[in-house]
């Protein structure tokens, strides 16, 4: 019974939320006393708990809260029209902003008096993650990526990002999971520095480089690899962003044809060289620029080690294992993580090394894209 009892609760929570009334609010008179709270729980489970995350659904479980007037977790107040009280309990949406005073509590004041009960919101990380293209040319926008990015004051105009070099430039648009600057003249090779303004005053430096040029595996310039001639170019369709680029519009042969576009001698960082077990904090980053249109990127990028031993890689490219795949005709950055090609443990790692780039499938297929500045570089 007690199920079937929560679950008609709750659906009178939604019914509140979605506007059928415009308070909530029982139809008998609330009894009015010294609140109190016995425990707090997730909707349809009745087991108490003792934390919580931002926007996580709560039930406040006690007495005398039929005449809830706030609650607070912490210093945050959940919005009045959208709690919903009885007396026994109050139905709570756990405020998405950090908390200027962490008192570890929740607070209900009432009519009668107000409750406080040791509760723990559990407050997200700031995460920086990649540039959506690390080699952005100076005057355009350059995109960083990560996670909540607002909740610490970083999605605004107030946000210095200070490249390599000296130079710096403010945040121009910002959101949850992006931050937008246009680069400035000057900009150098190098991570870049990010930084909130007061309170705050967050500052956090990428793992990723802007422009990065560490360990390219080879001179697509000067290319001396036994496949790949014939698919360099240098523009006008994309425009170059560093030179030299493999431009791949071909067909594919159906069967998992084996059918390089790129096969060549490459440099491998010294410590992956020393230590082979380092693989788990290094990635291979490439750009790429995949046309618009119905002949784009139809399958996963194709990847070979081969020292003597010999390690295949199928790189997911969109993300989600959705093609064809395209760019929309920009150039992005991937991030292909040696600990997703699987379990490196005992791979040898020769400098150089023989890597093959191709795609293949069981069905045949054309191409359109370009690719670029192939590179072995530290993650972590």
């Amino acid at each position: 019974m007690l199920q079937y009892k929560i679950f008609f609760r709750w659906v009178a929570v939604l019914l509140c939320f979605g506007g059928v009334f415009t308070a909530c609010k029982k139809s008998s008179p609330a009894a009015i006393g010294t609140p109190t709270i016995t425990r707090v729980a997730q909707p349809l489970d009745s087991t108490g708990i003792d934390s919580g995350s931002f926007t996580q659904w709560v039930i406040i479980y006690g007495t005398n809260l039929g005449t809830t007037q706030s609650v607070n977790f912490n210093d945050q107040s959940v919005p009045f029209n959208t709690l919903y009280a009885s007396d026994t309990s109050v139905t709570v949406q756990i405020p998405r902003a950090i908390p200027q005073n962490v008192s570890n509590t929740i607070s209900v004041k009432t009519k009668g008096g107000e409750a406080t009960y040791t509760f723990t919101v559990l407050i997200p990380d700031l995460a920086v993650g990649d540039m959506l293209n690390e080699w952005t040319a100076e005057g355009d926008t350059l995109t960083v990526l990560g996670q909540n990015f607002d909740l610490y004051d970083l999605d605004t105009a107030a946000t210095t990002v200070s490249f390599t070099g000296g130079v710096t430039a403010n945040v121009v648009a910002g959101s949850s999971t992006t931050l937008k600057v246009i680069v400035p003249s000057g900009a150098q090779p190098g991570p870049i520095t990010i930084k909130g303004p007061a309170p705050l005053n967050i500052s956090r430096t990428t793992v990723a480089w802007y422009r990065d040029n560490r360990n390219f595996l080879f001179d697509m310039s000067n290319f001396n690899g036994w496949n790949g001639n014939s698919y360099l170019s240098s523009g006008p369709d994309p425009a170059p962003i560093n030179g030299a680029y493999f431009k791949v519009a071909k067909s594919w042969q159906a069967n998992w044809a084996w059918d390089p576009f790129c096969s060549n001698n490459c440099a491998m960082p010294a410590e992956l060289v020393s230590d082979p077990s380092q693989y788990v904090n290094y990635a291979l980053k490439f750009e790429m620029n995949v046309a618009a249109g119905p002949v784009s990127m139809p399958f996963p990028l194709y990847m070979v080690f081969n020292s003597g031993n010999f390690k295949e890689f199928f790189f997911d490219v969109s993300g989600n294992n959705t093609y064809p795949f395209t760019t929309n005709g920009q150039w992005r950055t991937f991030t292909a993580p040696l600990s997703a090609w699987g379990n490196l443990s005992g791979f040898s790692f020769s400098n150089p090394i023989i890597m093959e780039f191709m795609l293949k499938n069981s069905t045949a297929a054309q191409s359109n894209f370009a690719i670029c500045n192939f590179r072995m570089v530290r993650i972590n």
